[in-house]
């Protein structure tokens, strides 16, 4: 292909992907998984990044370390103290907060370019695009949330791992142990990838030596093996793995803080999530879930991955692929715990399947027949398009549809408005708020600048604040004399399921 055509191309998915993903990031309702993690990198910003550390370091470094405790029902510290940060740097907000998942899951697509020889120019594009316009991809990108981090970590270690296997420089394995490092510091699910990495590795060379091809890998890898036994690799190993563990600390430690945590990230996160996936019912699904998904909002991928898998294993590279996305979809299906914001983990190694295939297809015709696929792939695209438009930014709320699962419903946005605008007209943000309601996530987060507002998260009598979000819509909770001065009980959708009632002072 024309080099000029290659960059316009993937210049135009490149656009579209980015179009998708940012064009309205703060139209969805906060979701309440996004309050929380909102106030996790707040508390963080506000013990480690707003105080001077020269004026006491003993005192920063305990109050940072105390901002944070490694929790594995919210997944491993990265996002948060990345997070931190983007709020020191660009400040606090909606945009702020879901921005730079946005940009990882986005950098996902920017990833394949070091792997251009590997797809191929007609791949390359092919997984591009198909990765651009993905709707699981795209909702889920505008969610803050750390598998946007997660996938692009991901890929970001097959870069490092097959570009050192290239060029044999000790760069890639430096900068490798540092993505393996995060990738361990974002979610524990790193555990599955690394399974599949290492069986595929197993695999890959048991079979080069059981088959008449043994003795040519043998020959073929002579330099390898001097590689291996050489002091010079000897040494790069030990230089990665110690930068993988200053990097693991660094972030586990909340900046070496807090040393305590390294060993409960160690410890806790797989044991925790081994329990939890045969526990938590809630989550239940049955094997053939996923499979579900993907032919009601995936058929671009799921299609062009299958049809064209056996065009695709012509290389270790290629098998690694198929490996990564088979087994992958096979842990994840096996797994009863299943929610669909784990898609985008499958999706991405079917997305390369599909490149390489339609690459080796592409080459295999002559003349105008390489165009002939892409009468196939244009409409497959723009339907996900189509799609991905219609889940991101008019059905992002709808309880009807698969991908959106639990989420923020329009009628959160109401209330926060409807707090803004009543404040507003009394103290502003030193207005004085009783939240006496049990259920009221992600209201911190969107209440976050209210220094006066009151998190009881229970039913607390006698409140007298002018503005009270209740759970309760009787006015039992305001205090007997004053109840003639609210007006209310007005009623709030936090997310299906989860009702407020609002009250303020009349006049």
């Amino acid at each position: 292909m024309d080099k000029r055509l290659f960059w316009v191309l993937f210049a135009l998915v490149l656009l579209t992907g980015f179009y998708l993903r940012f064009y309205d990031i703060t139209n969805r309702p906060m979701h309440h998984d996004e309050g929380v993690i909102g106030w996790f990198k707040m508390n963080i910003l506000d013990a480690c990044l707003n105080r001077d550390i020269l004026g006491n370091p003993l005192e920063w470094a305990r109050a940072c370390g105390a901002s944070y405790g490694y929790n594995p029902d919210y997944h491993g510290p990265f996002e948060y103290l990345f997070g931190a940060w983007m709020f020191k740097i660009f400040g606090a907000s909606d945009f702020t907060l879901r921005a730079p998942e946005c940009l990882f899951n986005l950098g996902t697509i920017l990833l394949l370019l070091p792997l251009r020889k590997k797809l191929g120019d007609a791949g390359t594009l092919t997984a591009g695009a198909l990765l651009a316009v993905s709707p699981s991809m795209v909702y889920y990108a505008q969610r803050a949330y750390m598998d946007n981090f997660f996938i692009f970590f991901t890929l970001a270690a097959v870069v490092c791992a097959f570009k050192f296997w290239e060029e044999r420089k000790s760069l890639w394995l430096y900068l490798g142990a540092a993505d393996l490092a995060l990738l361990f510091t974002t979610k524990e699910t790193a555990f599955i990838f690394v399974f599949s990495g290492a069986t595929f590795f197993a695999v890959e060379i048991l079979w080069a030596f059981i088959t008449d091809k043994g003795v040519k890998f043998a020959k073929m890898h002579e330099d390898e093996k001097k590689l291996l036994y050489s002091p010079d690799f000897i040494v790069w190993v030990v230089i990665s793995i110690l930068i993988f563990a200053i990097v693991y600390a660094f972030v586990f430690s909340t900046m070496f803080t807090d040393p305590g945590e390294v060993w409960n990230g160690i410890t806790k996160g797989l044991t925790f999530w081994l329990e939890r996936s045969s526990t938590w019912e809630g989550h239940f699904k049955p094997f053939y879930y996923y499979y579900d998904l993907f032919t009601h909002y995936e058929q671009a991928i799921l299609f062009l991955s299958v049809a064209v898998v056996l065009f695709s294993l012509r290389n270790s590279f290629a098998r690694w692929c198929a490996w990564w996305a088979v087994s992958t979809i096979v842990i994840f299906s096996y797994i009863q715990y299943k929610t669909p914001w784990l898609d985008p983990h499958m999706l991405l190694p079917m997305a390369l399947v599909a490149g390489i295939g339609i690459d080796a297809l592409v080459n295999s015709l002559h003349g105008r027949q390489k165009l002939l696929p892409f009468l196939v792939i244009v409409p497959l695209l723009a339907l996900s398009t189509l799609v991905a438009w219609d889940i991101t930014y008019v059905k992002y709320a709808d309880g009807n549809i698969a991908l959106v699962y639990v989420s923020g419903v329009d009628s959160y946005k109401v209330l926060v408005q409807k707090v803004e605008n009543l404040s507003a007209r009394m103290d502003g943000t030193n207005t004085e708020i009783s939240v006496v309601s049990t259920d009221y996530w992600p209201l911190p987060w969107s209440m976050r600048d209210y220094k006066r507002a009151a998190w009881f998260g229970r039913s607390v009598p006698d409140q007298t604040a002018p503005i009270i979000i209740s759970s309760k819509n009787d006015f039992s909770e305001i205090k007997e004399e004053l109840r003639s001065q609210y007006a209310g009980p007005e009623s709030y959708d936090l997310r299906p399921g989860a009702t407020v009632y609002l009250y303020y002072r009349r006049g």
